[in-house]
């Protein structure tokens, strides 16, 4: 088998996965997050974690970070904590939450009806 066929085979069979996370990534609202000085906009989010692109802070996996939340960039923030998931080469960062407060959660599980 050639090796074309072979990573056409792999990336099938990989996209064909079932979903592992617990809770749908949604990208709207848009999420803020600041860690530090530095707040980053998140690419996607959910009720169990975020991802931030080109996140300007030295972080290593299996850090706990706190910081602020928040939905518009001229609301006052929400303390939160997370640990760091993974981080990409690019400056991506996966974040798991630890501790969110109640006026972000609502957002991210609304009441069901």
């Amino acid at each position: 088998m050639s090796l074309i066929l072979r990573l056409v085979g792999e990336l099938r069979s990989r996209l064909a996965e079932p979903e592992q996370r617990n809770a749908a990534r949604e990208r709207d609202p848009w999420l803020f997050v600041s860690i530090n000085t530095h707040e980053h906009r998140a690419r996607d989010w959910s009720a169990s974690g975020a991802c931030i692109q080109s996140c300007a802070e030295d972080l290593a996996i299996g850090q706990i970070v706190s910081g602020q939340l928040r939905w518009h960039k001229l609301d006052a923030g929400h303390a939160f904590t997370a640990e760091v998931m993974r981080i990409d080469q690019s400056g991506e960062v996966a974040l798991r939450w630890l501790a969110l407060p109640e006026a972000i959660l609502a957002v991210m599980e609304p009441p069901e009806g």
